[in-house]
């Protein structure tokens, strides 16, 4: 089964034009993108849903050898957490989560418990970037994740993404 499974991803890239590889341009280069999550979320069987604006950023860092850095941020109230990786891919408890390359365009894809996100960057090359974020629900029944910033189990009634913005940083921004 896993090797149908690993043969038809391997497909599904190769027929996408997606690659798992950074193109040289992104090499040494830190991308930031920031938004904001509309939700109607309560902390799991705690009162009413109420209607949070939640600030979110992603940075990924591509080394000069093409090894991939990312962190997802979250904020909420006074608190905030991250959740790091290394490399294109990554699977937890907590969801799972994948990098692809299309030209000089970046997409990284998570879905978590129900709740999904796509995050694409078209690169310049240079020193500028645009980014679109997608985000939703599956079904039309409560979705239950922890939070990155208070580590709680949360239940989403919605979720949606507001206008995203991009940066691009020479080096390593997690490094210091």
């Amino acid at each position: 089964m896993k090797n149908f499974i690993g043969t038809t991803v391997f497909a599904l890239l190769a027929s996408t034009g997606l690659s798992l590889a950074a193109p040289q341009s992104f090499y040494g280069k830190t991308l930031k993108v920031t938004w904001n999550e509309e939700r109607s979320q309560r902390t799991q069987g705690e009162g009413e849903f109420k209607s949070k604006s939640v600030p979110l950023s992603f940075t990924v860092y591509v080394s000069s050898k093409g090894q991939l850095f990312r962190r997802l941020t979250s904020s909420s109230g006074r608190a905030s957490g991250s959740k790091d990786r290394v490399g294109s891919g990554g699977t937890d408890s907590e969801g799972a989560g994948s990098v692809s390359f299309a030209g000089s365009t970046l997409v990284y894809t998570a879905n978590n418990g129900g709740l999904g996100r796509r995050i694409r960057v078209t690169f310049d090359g240079g020193s500028s970037c645009s980014a679109e974020v997608v985000t939703g629900k599956s079904g039309s029944g409560i979705q239950t994740v922890r939070s990155n910033a208070t580590g709680k189990m949360q239940e989403f009634q919605s979720v949606s993404a507001g206008a995203a913005s991009c940066s691009v940083q020479d080096g390593n921004a997690f490094a210091g």
